[in-house]
């Protein structure tokens, strides 16, 4: 995986085939455009962004269906216009059915407990009217001050229900609560009322599920609507020389003979040109689908400088990786890989999707393989001389042995990041300066490594501070470009030096970042202990009723832990990637290649 060399194309054709040349370049899709006439762009855009919002809102409403019907491959079945009403309407009598149904269902509530019974004609009943009332048991002293003829109808252990009878409503300020608006209708008349409506809905439902076959047809439709209006401004952005036109973009290398192939099929003239020192280039990444989901995952916060390096495939491991470490449990592991699993088909359904799936396999994998390491599955520790005792040799309460370990994750990661930068800039003085930095952090780890005694006090100590002094003279040197003409240049770059050094400051606190990996395992390894130990006094107390709430706080307790390890997993594992990382790996931002490419199948 790797950001793709590109090239500038310049093509100059015949004005009377700008359109026809313009479509051959849409159907090829290996150009990313460069308006060559800005103004006349600005101009076309707001007419080339007024998509059919109703198809958009049709397509929308039949893409949530989980239910599909065999899909219509010929788009010429059907009436795209009458197709998108048709569901449109659907959608109208469906949200109108669904309130009729909760309005019916909020009355059959308040109904129910006042009973059965039909309200007389109030011609029959001198033209008087029941009010309905549900007090409070320890306010039923209030009907003592009503005059008029009131009963209660039933008794509750909390409420008393209150009928009164009156031609107009009784003053709201008589009675400590409001009125229950029962409504007219009986309790089975609601209850008939409330089935008609489910039957109803079933069967716009089931209208809806049945309009899913035609979603190919709808998608073909507005897919072509788009391709009209970036072919619209595309052609906004060509610069027109009369009787022949010009069009720029760029394009990856490997396109040039399909490009020279097209320009002799229409007569036109090509120039290729690769990016100058004050070019921008977009970036196009070249992702496998086996580890392509670093790349996509870091998508969400950044993409590359074309002249940049591509992090995806270590963004791909050492994410796995943090995301292992905070789970700290292989039977959390194993379930999150049967969650991405049981979701496949939807994961499928693109190839971003499938990149991320495989990415969250092997994650589940590798935290697998981690928490055997750990001892660890659903916070319980194998007993002394069993079978998996065996692969238990991390030792999580090992808090010295830990914090080594993240820091030693942490330093190489960040060392990584250093020698991809100074590999990018080997043409450079400057590409010293990261070996520096890269120099200086492996050496302050050695050099706390002989302090602790992890490793030899003489070795650590002696070859640490050398790379340490080294490190730091090269930071020092070659952080600046700074030319030198005189004592001032001089002492100015100096300066600019020590001002590097100090970002030493930066570099420790980022290394420290990494004792999260230790202290979020270490975290969600005890709450489920914690959780594992509750349930076990419970049933200790209870033997017997024990039993249900026990499982009960094992159930509930390890689906929160589960929700939460993998919640800091993603956002502490992402962030030691897009935060830390990019900041001594990465250092301008670039823009993706968004092809000119036709959509319509």
């Amino acid at each position: 995986m790797s950001i793709k060399q590109l090239k500038r194309l310049t093509l100059g054709g015949q004005a009377s085939r700008r359109d026809e040349i313009l479509m051959a370049l849409q159907a090829l899709g290996c150009m990313h455009l460069i308006p060559l006439s800005q103004d006349d762009a600005d101009a076309n855009h707001a007419i080339a962004m007024q998509q059919p919002t109703d198809a958009s809102e049709a397509l929308a409403w039949l893409s949530r269906v989980e239910r599909r019907r065999r899909p219509v491959k010929d788009k010429d079945l059907v009436d795209v216009d009458e197709l998108v009403a048709q569901i449109l309407e659907n959608k109208r009598h469906i949200r109108q059915q669904q309130d009729k149904r909760d309005l019916l269902k909020e009355r059959l509530q308040l109904l129910r407990p006042w009973g059965e019974f039909e309200l007389p004609d109030i011609s029959t009943i001198n033209n008087l009217r029941f009010w309905f009332y549900l007090l409070p048991l320890k306010k039923l002293s209030a009907m003592a001050d009503i005059d008029l003829p009131w009963q209660e109808v039933h008794r509750d252990q909390k409420n008393a229900y209150v009928v009164i009878v009156s031609e107009s409503e009784p003053d709201p300020a008589l009675l400590p609560v409001d009125r229950s608006h029962i409504g007219g209708s009986s309790l089975s008349k609601v209850e008939e009322y409330l089935e008609i409506a489910e039957q109803h809905l079933e069967d716009l439902i089931a209208e809806r599920e049945a309009l899913t076959r035609w979603i190919y047809p709808l998608s073909q439709s507005l897919a072509a609507s788009q391709d009209k209006a970036e072919l619209l401004l595309a052609s906004s952005g060509v610069q027109d020389e009369g009787e022949f036109f010009l069009i720029q973009g760029w394009m990856p290398a490997d396109a040039q003979d399909a490009v020279i192939e097209l320009a002799d099929v229409y007569g036109s003239a090509v120039l290729f040109e690769d990016p100058k020192d004050d070019d921008q280039p977009p970036t196009l990444l070249e992702n496998s689908e086996l580890t392509g989901g670093g790349a996509e995952a870091m998508g969400f916060f950044q993409t590359p400088n074309y002249r940049a390096w591509d992090p995806g495939n270590l963004v791909f491991y050492s994410f796995s990786l943090f995301f292992a470490m905070i789970m700290n449990d292989a039977m959390y592991s194993a379930i999150l890989g049967l969650i991405i699993l049981f979701f496949r088909e939807k994961f499928d359904a693109s190839e971003e999707g499938k990149r991320l799936k495989n990415m969250g396999l092997f994650m589940s994998g590798l935290g697998i393989f981690w928490g055997v390491l750990a001892g660890s599955y659903f916070g319980i520790t194998p007993s002394e001389g069993s079978f998996w005792d065996f692969f238990h040799i991390i030792d999580m309460n090992d808090y010295n042995a830990m914090m080594r370990l993240s820091v030693f994750i942490g330093v190489m990661h960040l060392i990584i990041a250093n020698v991809m930068t100074a590999y990018i800039n080997r043409t450079h003085k400057r590409a010293f300066a990261p070996l520096g930095w890269a120099a200086l952090m492996f050496g302050g780890m050695l050099v706390w490594f002989g302090v602790t005694g992890a490793v030899w006090s003489w070795f650590g100590k002696g070859l640490g501070g050398l790379l340490m002094l080294g490190g730091a003279g090269l930071v020092c040197v070659y952080s600046s470009d700074r030319p030198i003409n005189s004592r001032k240049d001089m002492a100015l770059r100096v300066l600019d030096g020590a001002k590097a050094i100090y970002n030493i400051t930066s570099a420790f606190g980022d290394i420290l970042s990494y004792m999260r990996l230790f202290a979020l395992g270490l975290s969600g390894a005890s709450l489920a202990m914690t959780f594992n130990s509750l349930a076990g006094q419970v049933v200790e107390a209870q033997p017997v009723s024990g039993v249900l709430f026990g499982g009960l706080i094992l159930l509930l307790g390890h689906i929160l832990n589960f929700a939460l390890c993998v919640m800091s997993g993603v956002v502490h594992g992402m962030r030691l990637n897009v935060i830390e990382f990019v900041n001594w790996g990465l250092s301008d931002e670039g823009y993706p290649f968004k092809a000119f490419r036709k959509k319509e199948d």
